[in-house]
């Protein structure tokens, strides 16, 4: 598990805002400390160099307010770092 950061508030749209040191793709589960699933990642917002993350929550297992101040993680799966470039990786020369 790798940490996403630490939730900041619980927004109007009922979604929890995550100062982010990690920076998962949209649809990626979320999970707490425990390695319970707490939702996925609903967006991401703000400048490159300081993103947060909004977080969907399923609150028909949690109260959102609960995770406010709590650090938030994620698998961290390697596919989704990235697309590579046309001509890197394998194939043709």
């Amino acid at each position: 598990m790798r940490p996403i950061g630490k939730v900041r508030l619980f927004t109007r749209n009922k979604n929890l805002l995550v100062e982010a040191k990690e920076v998962p793709a949209p649809g990626e589960k979320v999970y707490d400390e425990k390695m319970a699933v707490v939702g996925y990642v609903y967006d991401v917002i703000g400048p490159v160099n300081s993103p947060f993350v909004l977080v969907k929550v399923d609150e028909s297992r949690w109260k959102p307010e609960a995770f406010i101040g709590k650090v938030l993680y994620w698998k961290g799966n390697p596919r989704h770092a990235g697309k590579k470039r046309a001509g890197e990786g394998r194939g043709r020369k």
